[in-house]
Formats: C-alpha cells, sequence, structure tokens
C-alpha cells in the first residue's frame, strides 16, 4: 500500500464512506534541509492527508503522521525543520507522487475537461485546474542545446482569419517538438536560435521573417527551404496565370443535335413577362426598402448619442447589422458575383443584342449561347431576361401565349462544354500522364491544344518537380532562366522570388531535410487548441506539444512518477 523505497512506516488501513484511508508512520530521524545533519531531536507532530493512486476500485486516501525537528548544528540558521517525504510526495502538495504521475499523463493525453471525467470514473476526484497546473508544472525542458542539429520552422495561427500566429519548432532528426512561441517575428526566433549554436540546417517556410530571424541568430546554419511550399508557390503563380485565361479552360463534349417541335409562325410581337416576375419584384422592392429604412432608423438613434448595444436592445436588430452599419455613411447595396463563363450574365451584351433583334425564346436564346461556353440552367437564363418584357395589362392572371412570337424552329447543333477551373487547370499542370485518368488526360490534350501557354507551364512545372527531387543546382538555374524567358509574368515574378531566397531554394535541391513533420505536429497542435476550445495559452500548448520522458529517471526528474501499485 505505501511507495516502494519510502522510509514509513504503515499503522492501520481503514475503510470509509469515502475510500479507503492508509495511516502511515514517518522515520525515526530526518536529516536537516539547509546543512544536511541528521536530527533524532523532535519538536513535535503533526497529520499529513494526501491523495493516493486507488486500489481495488476505491479511492485511497494516505494520512502520514509526520514530525518537526530541531536541527542541532549549531553553525546553521534553521532552527526547527518538517519531515520531508522524500519519494512518497513534494513539499506542500496534497497529493502522492503517483498520483501526480497519473494525473500528468492523463493531462497530457486529454487535457482538462476530458482528463478530469476519466480521473473521476477511475476514483480521482480532481479538479480541472489542477490538471492543467499539473501538466504546465510537469512541462519537460527543451533539449539540451548541444542537442539539436536540425531544425524545422514554420507558423501557426492563434485564430482563423486573423492576422495572429505563433511558431513551432521542431528537432527534424528526433522528429520531436522542442519548443513553442507565442509570436511569429524575426526577433524572437533570432533570439532562441542565438542560444543554441550548434543548430547546423534549418527548414524554413518562406516567410520573410523567418529568413530574417535565421541569418541573425543562427548565420553559420544552412536555410533550407521547404519543397511543398515551392510547389504550392509555383502552383499559385500558374494558377494565377491561367485565371487570365478562362475562356480557353472549357472542354467541349460530343456534338448534340436538338431538335425543336414545329410551332405556328405569325409576326413578331411584343412578350410579357408574367405575373410571378412582377410580383418577385414587388417583393425584392419591398425588401430593399425594409433594408433601407432599418439603415436609416439604426444612424438616427447613432446621431442621438445611442451606442451599439442599446441600438440592439431597441430596435431587435442583429449585432452583425448594428455594428457594421454604424460605421457606413449610406445603406450598403447588395454585392454580386463577377459574371463567369457558366453564368447567364456573362452572356448579357449578346442576350440584349439578341432580344432586340426580335429573338425573345429562352429556349432558342440558350441553344444559342451553349456552345460559347453557358452550363447554367433555363430557369437561371430566364430569370435574366424577364425584366426586358413588358409587364402584363391590367387585370390579366396568366401570361400571353408566347408561341405566337416564336421564329421558325430548326435542328439546332451545338456542342456542350466543360468548364475546368483555374484550380483544377493548376492541379492537371503539375501531374505526370501516368498518374492522369483517362478523363484527366484528355482534358490536358485539349487545353494544351486551345490554351495559350498551357503546354510551356506544363513543361516548366513538371521539371521544376523533377529538379526538387533528383536535381542540381546548375539545373535549378537554368529552369529559372527558361522560366525567365518565357512570356508569361506569373512565372516572372515566381522567379524573381527565388532569386531573393536563392540560398535556401538551392538548399531544398542539395538537402534531405524538409518540413514534413512540422506540419504534422502543426496539424496536432489545432487538434489539441480544438479539444481545448481554443482557450490554451502558449505554456499549456507548449507542455503538451512536447514529448513525455520515458525512462523512469526522467520521471523522477521531472517530479511524476509511473504508476506502479504494489
Amino acid at each position: 500500500m505505501l511507495p516502494n523505497g519510502t522510509a514509513l512506516t504503515l499503522r492501520r488501513v481503514l475503510a470509509t464512506e469515502d475510500g479507503l484511508l492508509v495511516e502511515a508512520e514517518g522515520a525515526p530521524s530526518a536529516p536537516c534541509p539547509a546543512c544536511g545533519q541528521p536530527s533524532a531531536a523532535r519538536h513535535s507532530r503533526y497529520w499529513r492527508s494526501l491523495k493516493d493512486v486507488p486500489a481495488h476500485g476505491r479511492g485511497v486516501t494516505l494520512r502520514v503522521r509526520v514530525s518537526r525537528w530541531r536541527c542541532r548544528n549549531a553553525g546553521c540558521d534553521t532552527a526547527i525543520f518538517s519531515e520531508r517525504l522524500l519519494g512518497v510526495a513534494a513539499w506542500h502538495v496534497q497529493q502522492t507522487t503517483r498520483f501526480g504521475g497519473v494525473v500528468h499523463l492523463v493531462g497530457h493525453a486529454l487535457g482538462g475537461r476530458a482528463g478530469a471525467r476519466l480521473l473521476t470514473r477511475l476514483q480521482m476526484d480532481i479538479s480541472i485546474d489542477t490538471i492543467l497546473r499539473c501538466v504546465k508544472r510537469g512541462a519537460p525542458a527543451s533539449p539540451a542545446a548541444e542537442a539539436i542539429r536540425v531544425l524545422g520552422i514554420d507558423d501557426w495561427a492563434w485564430q482563423k482569419g486573423q492576422q495572429h500566429f505563433g511558431t513551432i519548432l521542431v528537432d527534424l532528426e528526433r522528429r520531436a517538438v522542442v519548443d513553442v512561441l507565442a509570436v511569429r517575428t524575426a526577433d524572437a526566433v533570432a533570439a532562441w536560435l542565438a542560444a543554441r549554436p550548434s543548430i547546423r540546417v534549418i527548414s524554413r517556410d518562406r516567410h520573410g521573417p523567418y529568413a530574417d530571424g535565421v541569418r541573425r541568430g543562427a548565420p553559420q546554419a544552412r536555410q533550407v527551404a521547404d519543397r511543398f511550399h515551392l510547389v504550392l508557390n509555383l502552383r499559385g503563380a500558374v494558377q494565377r496565370a491561367l485565371s487570365q485565361q478562362r475562356r480557353f479552360l472549357v472542354v467541349p463534349h460530343e456534338a448534340l443535335v436538338v431538335t425543336t417541335p414545329s410551332r405556328q409562325v405569325i409576326a413578331p410581337r411584343q412578350r410579357r413577362r408574367s405575373a410571378a416576375v412582377d410580383h418577385q419584384r414587388r417583393i425584392a422592392r419591398e425588401r430593399g426598402t425594409q433594408q433601407r429604412e432599418r439603415f436609416h432608423l439604426v444612424k438616427r438613434l447613432q446621431a442621438a448619442g445611442h451606442t451599439a448595444q442599446a441600438i440592439m436592445r431597441e430596435t431587435g436588430i442583429g449585432r452583425a447589422s448594428v455594428r457594421k452599419w454604424i460605421h457606413l455613411g449610406e445603406a450598403p447595396t447588395r454585392n454580386r458575383m463577377a459574371p463567369q463563363p457558366g453564368m447567364p450574365e456573362y452572356y448579357r451584351e449578346y442576350l440584349q443584342r439578341r432580344w432586340t433583334e426580335g429573338c425573345q425564346s429562352v429556349r432558342l436564346l440558350m441553344a444559342e449561347i451553349q456552345p460559347l461556353g453557358y452550363t447554367g440552367c433555363y430557369s437561371g437564363l430566364a430569370k435574366l431576361v424577364a425584366p426586358w418584357r413588358t409587364p402584363l395589362p391590367a387585370g390579366t392572371d396568366m401570361p400571353i401565349d408566347h408561341d405566337a412570337t416564336r421564329e421558325p424552329d430548326e435542328p439546332i447543333t451545338c456542342v456542350p462544354v466543360r468548364h475546368v477551373s483555374p484550380q483544377v487547370a493548376a492541379a492537371l499542370l503539375g501531374q505526370p500522364r501516368a498518374l492522369l485518368s483517362a478523363r484527366q488526360a484528355q482534358t490536358v490534350d485539349v487545353l494544351k491544344q486551345q490554351c495559350p501557354g498551357f503546354t510551356t507551364m506544363r513543361r516548366l512545372v513538371l521539371s521544376f518537380r523533377t529538379i526538387l527531387r533528383v536535381g542540381k543546382v546548375a539545373t535549378l538555374h537554368r529552369w529559372m532562366d527558361r522560366a525567365a524567358a518565357t512570356d508569361i509574368y506569373a512565372l516572372h515574378r515566381f522567379v524573381r522570388t527565388l532569386r531573393r531566397d536563392l540560398s535556401a531554394v538551392e538548399g531544398a535541391v542539395t538537402e534531405r531535410w524538409s518540413n514534413g513533420p512540422v506540419e504534422g505536429h502543426i496539424n496536432r497542435l489545432k487538434m489539441l487548441r480544438r479539444q481545448m476550445y481554443g482557450r490554451a495559452g502558449v505554456e499549456l500548448l507548449r507542455a503538451r506539444l512536447l514529448p513525455l520522458p520515458a525512462s523512469r529517471s526522467a520521471h523522477r526528474r521531472y517530479g511524476t512518477a509511473p504508476f506502479v501499485r504494489p
């Protein structure tokens, strides 16, 4: 029932409503903590209660009768001292060392709330705050400065969508986190590296402050740009180039013949829109008017001196709208998406010209713009042309027959096309043909024929990936010369950024190290933050990210111990 190797003497074991009560007696003498001289002159006694690991499914309380001793060394400044329970519990704590070891292991793996639920089921009642304090107090120290030779550096976001980042540092040889910084600045990185002169290689992403911090803090280290980020940057460059050539990113299907039934042809007349369209437009106008009235109400209350909170209480308008409107001078208009080739708005000019020429059949207009790249539906096109019709006469409930205005129907041959987004096209650029499916290979062949520069970009992207795997520095320089000689501006910018960080890019070709393990630990860090509801500070994150010591001596070093019940 007592920890091994201690000087305690077991007196009795009692079963209580709260569990088991183990009473023990302290040692008959104790050394002075100041001078180390043993003393057997007892001053007084007192009981010390400690939480211990459970036994037989019941909680255990260890109640030890310890003594206060007099120091008989005349040269010692300590007159009276308390007995230390070495190997049992630390000074001024209310739990045994092995109890704290279990709490630390559970808290390191699960965090506070989940750890408290598990420990409660194990008959080890403890609060969430105590678990977190135990985790932070038992955090392992960083490895010795001379133990780190190859380091990986990357950033992580404190909160998505906000420009607030921290820094994670990983020993790439051991694939273990060595430290976590709360900021992403060159000064913080330089100060951390300056205290560790043994570092010889540093793999990093291409963030500017990291390059500056490495140059200042570890000038002796070889910088290596992460190959994944280099390929990602090149893919972003070609994606920007392809986004300016969207009209060429289309893949035609087989030609289709659309035959429409014959209709009676009479003199064309003005088409009239249905009552449903007028009703929808009236609802939209009323909604816009109501929104403007709400906006002006907020502005009047703001001018009268009301706070945003008061305006929300009085009007019932949502927090986001009130906070946005109090900073605006006029009512905001609804943002509309920029026209894309697959949207009816993209063909507005062509449709208006055909409308004025007398072709006012949505079916025929849709058949005409499909070969031009339209991939939308009938209702979307009908919604676009509906305002161009004249309203129904008063008292008319049903729309006027539209057949009388249609042109003679003939078989129409159209070639439906499939639009390829710049993101997909950029991804296909970097894939060798052996890894492409049949449909992807067909898409690449079509784009190589009709998209200017696609063949050149594909050749450059594939050769760049090969250089990063098995290339040489001279081959990299020739590749940059070829890319700079093209007429693609996005590649020119990419080459300029490579030349600004040329030594690190050359290191990516010659060195085998990469930031892959760092990215894995960043995913683990994000998981831990979500597990702790995003409220964990850098101290707690560091305590849970750094690996635990594996040996028993390491447990004793950090004040914890593995769970051993004799």
